[in-house]
C-alpha cells in the first residue's frame, strides 16, 4: 500500500502477506515442471532450431574461405532470381486461374438470370393468356 508523507514523497510500506508469491505452494507440492510436449522434432521446445543456424553459419565460413566464393554467390543469386521467377509465374498463373473462373462464374450467374427472365416472363404470358380467356367467357355468358 503507497501512503504519501507530509513531504510530497511516497513512502511504500509493503504488508507481509503481499511479499509471498501467490503460486509458491502450488510450486511446492509439483517440484518437478510439467513437460512441454514437441510434435516437431525438428525445434525446441520454445519453436526454434538452433543447429539449423549453426550449420548454415558454419556452410557461410567456409564459401566465403573458398576460393570459388565469387562464384558459388553468384550460382545462389541467380538461383534465387530463378526461384523468384517460378514464384511470379506461378502467381501470375493463379491470377489467370481466378479471373477465369470469376468470369465463369459471372456467366453462369448471367445465364441463371435469363432463364430466370425467360421463365417470368412466359409466366406473364401465361397468366395474361387466362386472363383474357377469363374475359372472353364473362362476355359470352
Amino acid at each position: 500500500m503507497w501512503v504519501p508523507d507530509q513531504l510530497g514523497s511516497v513512502d511504500m510500506k509493503v504488508s507481509p502477506d503481499s511479499a509471498k508469491p501467490a503460486q509458491a505452494p502450488a510450486l511446492a507440492a509439483n517440484p518437478e515442471s510439467p513437460r512441454v510436449r514437441n510434435d516437431n522434432p525438428r525445434t525446441t521446445a520454445a519453436g526454434f532450431d538452433p543447429e539449423a543456424l549453426e550449420r548454415g553459419a558454419k556452410a557461410l565460413r567456409e564459401i566465403i574461405s573458398s576460393a570459388q566464393a565469387k562464384k558459388v554467390f553468384e550460382v545462389m543469386k541467380k538461383q534465387e532470381e530463378t526461384r523468384q521467377t517460378k514464384l511470379a509465374a506461378n502467381l501470375a498463373e493463379f491470377k489467370a486461374m481466378q479471373t477465369r473462373a470469376e468470369t465463369e462464374r459471372q456467366r453462369v450467374v448471367y445465364d441463371e438470370q435469363k432463364k430466370l427472365a425467360q421463365q417470368q416472363a412466359q409466366i406473364k404470358s401465361q397468366i395474361a393468356s387466362y386472363e383474357d380467356e377469363l374475359a372472353r367467357k364473362r362476355m359470352q355468358a
